[in-house]
């Protein structure tokens, strides 16, 4: 909406604009589903018995938060022989800020999201996370956990993915999950936090 005057009695605590909103839907619409996402990560328990609805709100995610940027999500994406299967995966034709950064430097027309609803990563999610990369769908992929930290051996798995595959893992926690919905609900894009992460992990391994 276009506002051509504020009266003086408007208090403006915020500012913020969102330039389209995904599949169509109406602001009110778009805001309540964001709370509900926001309430939904906040009180999900840990563990592989709900391991799907982690897979959910990620989802969703990615359709509210970034949808400017990536497109065609879709779930559970396995390949031509069937044995592998990616929770989430989304076209990445972006022209421009991290997305482009993240195609042009690894090749990664597809970004692949994998959802750990489970606070302590593991070996075997690094690996996982490495077996994704190849050179058709690019060597880029997200990891979204449940704790609200990184730990140093985290990186130590990056580190030995960016010397074997020439790739990335992108890991985000549950803070920065929230910090998405939370930029969101202001209006305001979530790529200056997607791009002080990737730093973050850059100067980590490096």
């Amino acid at each position: 909406m276009i506002v051509s005057s504020l009266s003086e009695e408007i208090d403006l605590k915020q500012s913020g604009f969102i330039g389209e909103l995904p599949g169509s839907i109406d602001i009110a619409t778009y805001t309540k589903q964001l709370e509900q996402l926001r309430e939904n990560l906040k009180t999900l328990p840990h563990g592989d018995a709900k391991a799907s609805e982690f897979e959910d709100i990620v989802g969703n995610l990615i359709r509210l938060c970034v949808f400017s940027a990536l497109t065609n999500v879709e779930p559970k994406v396995r390949n031509l022989d069937g044995r592998v299967v990616r929770d989430w995966i989304a076209g990445n034709h972006s022209s421009s800020g991290f997305w482009e950064l993240v195609r042009q430097k690894y090749g990664a027309t597809q970004v692949i999201w994998e959802c750990k609803n489970y606070g302590e990563l593991r070996a075997d999610d690094f690996h996982q996370a490495a077996y994704y990369m190849t050179e058709p769908i690019g060597r880029f992929v997200v990891v979204a956990y449940r704790r609200k930290e990184k730990k140093k051996f985290y990186f130590e798995h990056i580190r030995r993915i960016a010397t074997d595959k020439n790739g990335i893992v992108l890991l985000l926690d549950e803070r920065d999950l929230d910090v998405f919905l939370r930029h969101a609900l202001n209006g305001k894009s979530n790529q200056a936090h997607l791009q002080e992460q990737y730093d973050l992990t850059v100067r980590q391994i490096s």
